[in-house]
């Protein structure tokens, strides 16, 4: 049963035609909730498992929590409509970044995951809105907390 629900999930998730149109009918006007329902379709396709979708805690929100192979990847989705003169994943300054590390390490403190293997992604989605074709960059590793602040 649970195979067979696995590949039900992967042949929606692999029909392009439908999702479009799903996606154009059915999902919410948001383009940042749409860059992350792309997002996590990209990790589905490299093998990435989905553990968590919009994490918060009071401090910050982490978009998609992901596991690769034995590494739990932590990813910040940027969505912008087009590109000028400029890459979605600037966005992510410093300040995004201690957030994310903050939020991070109380995510690993609640499901006592404190001696897995972490890491920080971040996928760049630039699309005209919902529905309509996007343009996908994922940056591995694409910052590290930094020195002063120690995970655990």
């Amino acid at each position: 049963m649970n195979s067979l629900l696995r590949q039900l999930i992967f042949k929606i998730i692999y029909c392009r035609l439908w999702t479009r149109i799903l996606d154009r009918y059915f999902v919410d006007d948001s383009l940042g909730f749409y860059g992350e329902r792309l997002a996590a379709r990209h990790l589905l396709k490299q093998g990435y498992y989905i553990t968590a979708q919009q994490f918060r805690i009071r401090r910050g929100e982490i978009d998609l929590i992901a596991v690769d192979k034995n590494t739990i990847v932590f990813v910040e989705v940027k969505t912008r409509r087009r590109s000028l003169n400029s890459i979605p994943a600037e966005a992510v300054d410093e300040d995004k970044q201690n957030r994310l590390a903050q939020t991070s390490k109380h995510y690993l403190k609640l499901n006592n995951l404190t001696e897995c293997q972490t890491r920080f992604d971040i996928i760049a989605i630039i699309c005209s809105g919902p529905g309509a074709i996007a343009s996908i960059t994922h940056y591995k590793y694409a910052f590290e907390p930094r020195a002063s602040f120690e995970i655990f």
